[in-house]
């Protein structure tokens, strides 16, 4: 029997969101350096969040407003001057209506975008309390969001594919390995055993350990990929907390990407209580979660009486 393999299609409209602040050149780049490789259309999306310029009684309204042009014409000038919009071909979108991250959530949707592809400063991702852009984007995205935190010098190489063996996992690995055919990826599962300070090395820790790295064969072994693209998947099972564990990875392997799966309810959704804040919170590098598909419900059969 011929064994299934899943064809992941590169996306065809990647939306770069961006402030026009030298932050954002790193996404710029990256999405640069994707459209390309993938051949797909450029989107550049800017939320103009100031009001109108008012002409102060007295003054001549023709060269005032010569001299306060409206948000969105400069905002547009700086693009194209920039960014060299007019060059790449790309796509503009300034919004001056919404804030950022509904701007940029009602662009991909409007514009059928298959990737959101965002910047970030090295300051700490996630407040306390208040929701930024960011955040909001990623939790509430129909589709996969890459985050670029490092300077795009060559495409990826280097994956690490965090896995808690949950569905959403799965099409993460299947994404990430048909995405980068070219890269290589390590497949790592962390745990935390319960009183692990007094277990580290006995049989017990040894044979849980023994036990996740089987079922991260399995889940190769069940990813709908060729031999040859499972053959090549690193594994690895870590003692600790998965943010602590994908981080030390990241900082002594060298790895570029981190790819975790996004559940369909959000991946911020326990933002206070699981783990998915703290592990994108705690990557140094660029980290790009994909947002899995929600299977479609069984039709509805009526019990025959």
């Amino acid at each position: 029997m011929t064994e299934q393999v899943e064809t992941v299609r590169p996306p065809t409209r990647i939306l770069l969101a961006t402030d026009l602040t030298s932050q954002c050149d790193r996404a710029l780049d990256r999405a640069l350096q994707l459209a390309k490789e993938w051949r797909a259309e450029l989107q550049i999306v800017h939320a103009v969040n100031v009001e109108p310029p008012s002409v102060p009684a007295g003054v001549n309204a023709l060269d005032y407003l010569q001299r306060h042009p409206p948000a969105r014409n400069e905002v547009l000038r700086l693009m194209r001057r920039d960014l060299g919009t007019d060059e790449l071909g790309a796509t503009i979108h300034v919004d001056e209506e919404l804030a950022p991250a509904p701007a940029i959530l009602s662009v991909a949707e409007r514009e059928k975008c298959d990737l959101i592809v965002l910047g970030e400063t090295r300051q700490r991702l996630f407040g306390p309390i208040i929701e930024g852009t960011v955040e909001q984007v990623v939790r509430k995205s129909p589709v996969s969001v890459l985050m670029v935190r490092d300077r795009p010098r060559h495409p990826y190489r280097h994956l690490l594919v965090g896995t808690d063996f949950t569905d959403e996992a799965q099409q993460a690995l299947v994404f990430a390995a048909q995405l980068f055919g070219d890269a290589s990826i390590t497949l790592m599962h962390a745990y935390s055993m319960p009183y692990s300070s007094l277990l580290d090395s006995t049989p017990e820790s040894h044979g849980w350990a023994a036990r996740d790295m089987e079922k991260l064969r399995e889940q190769v072994e069940a990813a709908r990929l060729s031999p040859d693209r499972k053959a090549s998947i690193r594994t690895t099972v870590e003692a600790g907390p998965p943010n602590a564990m994908l981080r030390r990875y990241i900082l002594e392997k060298g790895a570029d990407l981190t790819v975790i799966g996004a559940h369909p309810r959000g991946v911020l959704f326990d933002a206070f209580v699981g783990n998915s804040r703290r592990i994108v919170d705690a990557i140094p590098s660029d980290i790009l979660m994909v947002r899995a598909a929600v299977p479609s419900p069984a039709p509805f059969a009526p019990t025959e009486t």
